[in-house]
């Protein structure tokens, strides 16, 4: 394995990569995901809890790990964090022949304010990541008030159709950083048919890292055995969209609504209607499904085919087939 730690950007934010070596009898690991990596600390430090441990907890799932240590302090504006995390992004990118990566699987991770910085890279920046897994993420801006940070905005607000798809997870019992951040920021996803997991588990107080002793500090209140499951998780709702090392094929499902695949009976209003030529088919064959579309706009995510199975009188199987095959020829 290769470590080494390098400087990036404007303010010189030190970025620490684990690189692991290429093996013979493992050729189908040559060109890894990458998992970029944004420990926590209230923008006040980066903790050590949410960055080595992390990176080597991706490394044994196939992923060459980075971690920023994005500059901090309590008078320190917010943006120059967001500064550092487009740095190292655009390095690791840059960069990814000779860090043995793909540079279109770079999912970054982040733990509350990391989590934040993750959420804000992925919303407020115009080069993203590819993916976001956010742990007890920072989402709503009111939340640093009692910090003395007014004024941030509330990151759900900014999601849009090119926020990446994200893991989301937080606890119940997190009373630093209410669970009602990563609920809020999830919803703005499903409103923009963005692929997202979302895991609330019961308990477990903030700041828990991987939930196992290795990162507890000796404090039994941050090992959490449900809570443990959020890295095995992640790492599934990647292979879900990414695939994993030319062994796993991603999900089609997940492939389609990230706007790969075909369009047809099966794809959700909500995307077909982002498709300038899908919504024209639409409006000529259907117009009355537009209308009910307009006044219930809940059934943007149904599909057509769900539609007609509670109308089948409405939409003759001979109908569906000549609007199937005009949309699959799109």
């Amino acid at each position: 394995m290769i470590c080494n730690t390098i400087h990036v950007g404007p303010n010189h934010a030190a970025l620490t990569c684990y690189l692991q070596d290429k093996s013979a009898a493992m050729p189908n690991t040559d060109v890894r995901p990458a998992a970029l990596i944004f420990p926590g600390g209230g923008y006040q430090y980066c903790s050590d809890r949410e960055a080595e441990p992390v990176a080597l907890a991706y490394m044994a799932e196939g992923y060459n790990a980075f971690v920023l240590r994005y500059t901090t302090g309590m008078d320190c504006p917010l943006d120059k964090a967001l500064q550092d995390a487009q740095a190292a992004l655009r390095y690791v990118r840059e960069n990814a022949t000779t860090l043995n990566i793909d540079a279109r699987k770079v999912a970054a991770i982040g733990f509350s304010a990391g989590g934040h910085l993750a959420a804000a890279l992925g919303t407020q920046s115009e080069e993203k990541p590819d993916a976001l897994v956010l742990g007890y993420a920072v989402t709503i801006g009111a939340t640093w008030a009692p910090m003395g940070r007014v004024g941030e905005p509330d990151l759900a607000a900014l999601v849009s159709d090119e926020t990446p798809p994200s893991f989301l997870f937080a606890t119940q019992g997190d009373s630093l950083v209410p669970v009602k951040n990563s609920l809020v920021f999830a919803d703005a996803l499903g409103n923009h048919d963005i692929p997202f997991a979302l895991h609330i588990f019961p308990t477990g107080e903030h700041g828990l890292s991987l939930a196992r002793p290795c990162t507890s500090n000796g404090d039994v209140a941050r090992v959490n055995a449900g809570v443990a499951r959020w890295l095995p998780l992640s790492v599934e709702f990647l292979q879900d969209i990414w695939g994993a090392l030319g062994v796993v094929k991603p999900k089609p499902e997940l492939t389609a609504q990230m706007g790969g695949g075909k369009v047809g009976l099966d794809v959700p209003f909500r995307r077909l209607l982002k498709k300038p030529a899908a919504a024209a088919v639409l409006q000529r064959r259907l117009p009355e499904v537009i209308g009910i579309l307009q006044q219930n706009p809940l059934l943007a995510g149904a599909s057509l085919r769900q539609l007609s199975g509670f109308m089948p009188d409405a939409y003759p199987e001979e109908l569906l087939r000549s609007i199937d095959e005009e949309l699959a020829g799109i």
